[in-house]
């Protein structure tokens, strides 16, 4: 077969992939031409769309955006803080132990 790459797992065509491009690139280009033409960059048509109103010139700080979730995941976090300590050796032995009980879930679970 020509022009066909054949794999373990089968077998594919360059030229059908290339076709399958062109294909949706054609039908992409034929969607974006039915747009507006009237659209201009930097004008209020790039907006934000705010609900008809004019859009607040504040910025909301991170803080207020995450509250809510930082809030119900208060303890989680104290939790983490406490047990961060920056020394790279308390994290090393924290995966080594993490690795020792998956690595006796795995051996002992084929004894069950």
């Amino acid at each position: 077969m020509t022009g066909v790459l054949m794999t373990g797992a089968g077998f594919w065509s360059p030229l059908v992939w290339l076709a399958a491009f062109l294909i949706v690139l054609a039908i992409v280009l034929l969607i974006r031409s039915t747009g507006r033409k009237k659209f201009r960059h930097g004008t209020d048509q790039t907006a934000a769309f705010f609900s008809g109103n004019e859009a607040p010139k504040t910025h909301v700080k991170a803080g207020n955006i995450y509250w809510g979730f930082f809030v119900t995941t208060g303890r989680y976090y104290r939790w983490l803080q406490r047990m961060h300590t920056g020394i790279i050796n308390d994290y090393v032995y924290g995966f080594v132990l993490i690795m020792v009980i998956l690595l006796a879930a795995v051996t002992m679970g084929g004894l069950l």
